[in-house]
């Protein structure tokens, strides 16, 4: 599923067999990270954070449930966790080919404001080997709560080198929309405008445990004057972090 995968926190990256072996059970993940970031902004105002995910197959379908500190973040509107629950599905349509569509709901604990607001989910998937290519895409419809509509595309490849335990994953994606309300859709577009993100995650696996780095950029102008309080421009630039997660 799109928008927990593309986070990159407590989600595993191994080769599509091992892939395909967790989607077929209930798994979970803590994380501890130096900071929450996603498409390439922070989530916890640039401190650190701690990130749980449970995903269960149900039905056919896949759900997942996400909890994580967001530390009164300002793009948040000083939420102190956000809870993201998600249900997707999965179809193959050839030999390593797969389509998945699901939808997601991010829920902010504790913000001054309403800050909550729904995603819609799409991902082509390939595996090559150790290799796993995505396309995929998140629209997030007109809401009061990011000032109009966003959509996120993103292309990542991801796999495991063999015989080291080190997974790497690389992604570019760029977020656009239209605005109704210049302030609140800098939640997600800190200049009120598109941006491109990109990303490269390095980690090492030790049984159930998971030490690495990760890198994010944009091209935001961090330097510009923010037009809106949810901008936040200091957390929009290029970091890298360090992570440790326990697998279950």
């Amino acid at each position: 599923m799109l928008a927990i995968a593309s986070a990159g926190a407590g989600v595993g990256v191994g080769a599509p067999a091992a892939q395909a072996q967790e989607l077929s059970r209930p798994t979970a993940s803590i994380e501890a990270t130096t900071d929450h970031r996603r498409r390439g902004l922070s989530w916890s105002d640039g401190d650190p954070a701690l990130d749980a995910i449970v995903s269960v197959p149900l039905a056919g379908l896949r759900v997942d449930a996400r909890a994580t500190t967001t530390r009164g973040a300002i793009r948040h509107d000083g939420a102190d966790m956000v809870f993201d629950g998600s249900a997707s599905y999965s179809r193959d349509l050839a030999s390593g080919l797969s389509l998945t569509g699901g939808v997601t709901g991010h829920f902010f604990a504790g913000a001054a404001s309403k800050a909550d607001y729904g995603e819609l989910d799409l991902t082509l998937g390939y595996a090559l080997g150790p290799l796993q290519l995505d396309l995929g895409g998140s629209y997030a419809p007109k809401q009061d709560a990011i000032g109009g509509d966003n959509l996120y595309l993103q292309a990542r490849a991801s796999g495991s080198i063999p015989l080291t335990g080190i997974e790497v994953a690389a992604h570019v994606g760029r977020t656009s929309g239209s605005t109704d309300d210049l302030i609140r859709a800098a939640r997600l577009r800190p200049e009120g405008m598109s941006y491109v993100d990109w990303g490269v995650r390095v980690e090492q696996r030790f049984g159930p445990l998971a030490l690495g780095l990760r890198y994010s950029g944009t091209d935001i102008d961090t330097d510009a004057v923010a037009g809106s309080p949810f901008a936040d421009l200091d957390d929009a630039g290029h970091k890298l972090t360090a992570h440790a997660a326990v697998f279950f």
